[in-house]
């Protein structure tokens, strides 16, 4: 979860070495390309982890003279302005990708582009690019992921590396989903990595950041299904980010940056949500949560305070929910774009190519501004128009069907729980309560995904999916007079609590409810 690449180039090193190998064994015989190690290609050993980061740059601006310039005769963009599988840029560097090698200059400058050193297996076969923060990955045609770190310094700090997955970034490499398909060069992933120093909760806590992370965020399927891969977690493609309009909402491209995921369908309409493995509330080890109302509790001066002290705010449960952006007041195209403006999480910009007035460029706009501005540039479109009316909420027209999973079962005192089309991946679900004499209690049901060592399937299966849980009983107004057996059930099996917090023991065929010994059985 903590992705710096200091701190993970360190451990993997001293893990290694304490093994006595070079390297982990590659899984089977599709493997990475050898010629990437395991550990890193380095040249100057970095000092101790936690000092600072980015690491300083020795030679300055002039480490970039040490790289082969560009062919000539080459050509590149006259400005990078959108992070996609073609090219990217962070606060120090411009980076694109040109036959299948990585072209780089000092960014926003007019310096000459040179070739990025890499390793003479992948020089060449690169097919996409992401770059955020700290890192760019490579994908090869096979959808191996490659890692480059530490773009933040200058070229001679930059490292190479396979590994990718749990733990702690020594599983032997992880590919992208989709890399049987077109998916490899598409807008259908990205690179994330959260070097933010705040983030606002979903019921306005400010929280501190002191600890990076890295993920790799995809559609997925037919669009509704956004996969994520951090490389501290199992290497599988289990963990889900839930997609907008109850996980029916079918993206054509996606991008993300410091935990932002934005999504576009094919007719314009755009959603972001903050929102990684910390900010969901499964990882414990960094973070505090809460299910419940915490009133004007104050925020804590750094994250260790807010971990330990409880008179600072936790971070509230349910995780933000997806935001229906504002539609671009004119004609655009799939290239979506998104990058970081300042110090906290929410400080972003959305970048979409377009056309306005027959000129081409771009619209931008911050995340939680309410209008779009037009760039012309002049340069010819990437990507086609859509068919998008800038008029009107089209959300709806082209969406996948719902998750085809209900179940029903019996709570304490004979009260009956119901969930109808029920998608794990989401963060909150309807729910129903039903009494004893027949009366129906609309309720919500928070979950999000627990905190794994193991590697599983994606989805709901025979494997039983961990889930923490809180059910919600204000929607129904438990404790007005005429609800008095709610109030009643409340107090006596609930602990008087309106949000009641359990575990989930979740498969396709039934929902365990641990802390009430209570099973749903699939309807």
């Amino acid at each position: 979860m903590m992705g710096h690449s200091v701190r993970t180039s360190l451990l993997i090193a001293v893990a290694c070495a304490a093994a006595g190998v070079s390297g982990v064994p590659a899984a089977s015989a599709d493997e990475p390309l050898s010629c990437v190690p395991a550990i890193g290609t380095l040249q100057i050993l970095p000092p101790l982890p936690e000092l600072f980061l980015p690491l300083p740059t020795p030679g300055g601006l002039a480490e970039f003279d040490t790289l082969a310039l560009a062919p000539a005769g080459m050509s590149f963009p006259p400005a990078v302005e959108f992070r996609d599988y073609t090219q990217g840029f962070n606060d120090y560097v411009d980076v694109v990708l040109r036959d299948g090698a990585l072209y780089v200059r000092p960014r926003a400058s007019n310096d000459p582009w040179r070739k990025v050193t890499t390793p003479g297996c992948l020089d060449g076969g690169i097919e996409a690019i992401s770059v955020n923060g700290n890192m760019l990955v490579a994908i090869d045609a096979r959808g191996w992921i490659y890692s480059l770190d530490n773009l933040l310094s200058g070229p001679l700090l930059w490292n190479w590396t396979h590994s990718y997955g749990g733990p702690i970034w020594l599983w032997p490499g992880m590919k992208i989903p989709g890399s049987e398909s077109d998916s490899i060069s598409s807008n259908r992933w990205a690179l994330s990595h959260r070097m933010s120093g705040s983030f606002v909760d979903a019921a306005g806590y400010r929280h501190p950041l002191t600890a990076g992370l890295v993920q790799i965020v995809s559609l997925t399927g037919d669009g509704s299904r956004i996969t994520y891969q951090d490389p501290w977690l199992p290497a599988d493609l289990s963990y889900e980010i839930g997609g907008p309009v109850g996980g029916r909402f079918i993206g054509e491209s996606l991008s993300v940056s410091g935990s932002v995921t934005v999504v576009m369908n094919r007719h314009g309409d755009i959603y972001s949500r903050e929102y990684d493995l910390d900010l969901a509330g499964a990882n414990h080890i960094p973070g505090r949560y809460t299910w419940q109302p915490q009133g004007d509790k104050p925020s804590a001066p750094n994250q260790l305070a807010e971990r330990l002290d409880p008179r600072f705010a936790a971070i509230s449960l349910p995780a933000a929910d997806w935001r229906h952006q504002p539609k671009v007041p004119g004609e655009i195209t799939s290239r979506l774009s998104i990058h970081d403006s300042g110090p906290a999480v929410e400080d972003r910009v959305l970048v979409v190519e377009g056309r306005s007035g027959g000129s081409t460029g771009f619209w931008s706009k911050p995340l939680y501004a309410d209008s779009w501005q037009f760039t012309a540039t002049g340069l010819p479109l990437q990507q086609a128009l859509l068919p998008a009316d800038p008029r009107v909420d089209q959300s709806a027209l082209t969406l996948a069907p719902e998750v085809d999973l209900s179940f029903e079962g019996s709570l304490p005192a004979g009260w009956t729980l119901t969930l109808d089309h029920f998608d794990w991946a989401q963060t909150e679900h309807a729910a129903t309560l039903t009494s004893p004499s027949n009366r129906t209690y609309p309720l919500r049901l928070y979950t999000t995904d627990e905190l794994r060592l193991l590697p599983r399937a994606p989805g709901l299966d025979d494997s039983p999916r961990g889930l923490e849980s809180a059910l919600d009983l204000r929607p129904a107004n438990p404790f007005a007079p005429e609800n008095t057996e709610l109030a009643d059930y409340i107090r006596t099996h609930l602990n008087n609590q309106q949000i009641y917090e359990l575990k989930i023991q979740a498969t396709q065929s039934r929902l365990y409810l641990e802390t009430l010994n209570a099973t749903l059985p699939r309807s």
